[in-house]
């Protein structure tokens, strides 16, 4: 860890005296944001519709068990209590199910387009990098401030969106 504030350090005194032209970018953003990403995610969510509908009812059902507890709790027999908090642990675990399966299906189509997109990413990077005579472009997580106009995440954006 101290090497790295050294190595930064090093680097930033090197980027003072040599006027760099820096920029950070989001790429995963940018992706995430695409008009090809989005049509990606709609046709998923198309595809998957039945398993959405699934997890929808179920969340019904489970707000549905929780209010009648809340509600009638006071007045139900033991027996009618028991079976309720059955019925809701019941639902509770298929959804549970059911929504760990769309989440998993979801973050490996995202995956998948994202592997997809990284050619054009990079072209349409380059681009741009070649357009603006940038130095160094570095990702978000890296910095721990930037000023106002070296985010070009927005750029890539619209470079992705233009072809």
């Amino acid at each position: 860890m101290r090497f790295l504030q050294i190595a930064l350090l090093a680097m930033t005194a090197s980027f003072a005296q040599a006027e760099m032209k820096i920029a950070v970018v989001d790429m995963q953003r940018a992706v995430l944001a695409s008009d090809e990403a989005k049509a990606a995610v709609e046709k998923f969510r198309a595809a998957k519709q039945g398993d959405i509908d699934t997890i929808t009812k179920l969340e019904t059902e489970l707000k549905g068990i929780q209010d009648k507890i809340a509600k009638d709790g006071d007045v139900m027999s033991e027996d009618e209590h028991r079976k309720l908090k059955n019925s809701f642990e019941e639902k509770a675990t298929t959804y549970k199910f059911h929504r760990q399966n769309m989440q998993k299906a979801e973050q490996q189509e995202l995956q998948q387009l994202a592997k997809a997109m990284e050619p054009k990413m990079q072209k349409a990077l380059k681009a741009i990098i070649d357009e603006k005579k940038y130095d160094l472009v570095v990702r978000p997580e890296m910095v721990i401030y930037n000023g106002p106009g070296t985010d070009i995440t927005k750029l890539l954006l619209e470079q992705l969106n233009a072809k």
